[in-house]
């Protein structure tokens, strides 16, 4: 299979967006599957400090969060807290991706949900944020190793 191609065992995604050294300190591929859906996998960056370095600190390796678009972050924001759930690391500033989280309230649950709102459709997203081939990503981000 071609390097644009995630293998999931069951079906292959093709490889939408990446970064090998995200600002936000991390570097990530995003695979669409058919019908929608879309796994995104993280890495470590070059920021020590950045949260997928403490989260791998903590967990190990697997599952960080999943990802619920809605067209109303502020309302679903305020319907949740309503409804007695803590929400938080919310952020507005950049109106191409907003986002909050929740966690996900399963006993002993290190998964967290984030819920995000964005003006670009994903076509415009895929287009904004493929800032390096697959190739490029992968061979970089296997550069970077998290500190024991």
């Amino acid at each position: 299979a071609k390097a644009s191609k995630f293998w999931s065992g069951v079906m292959l995604g093709e490889y939408r967006q990446g970064d090998a050294d995200w600002s936000g300190g991390f570097a990530f591929t995003q695979f669409a599957f058919a019908g929608g859906g879309r796994v995104e996998l993280l890495a470590p960056g070059n920021d020590p400090s950045g949260f997928v370095v403490k989260f791998l600190q903590k967990h190990g390796e697997g599952v960080h969060h999943l990802t619920f678009v809605v067209d109303d972050l502020r309302a679903e924001v305020q319907r949740l807290r309503s409804a007695g759930q803590r929400v938080f690391g919310e952020s507005y500033s950049d109106p191409h991706w907003m986002e909050a989280f929740i966690s996900a309230g399963l006993d002993g649950s290190r998964v967290l949900i984030q819920l995000a709102q964005s003006d670009q459709s994903s076509q415009e997203q895929d287009e904004d944020w493929r800032r390096h081939p697959l190739e490029t990503v992968l061979e970089v981000a296997s550069r970077f190793q998290p500190p024991p």
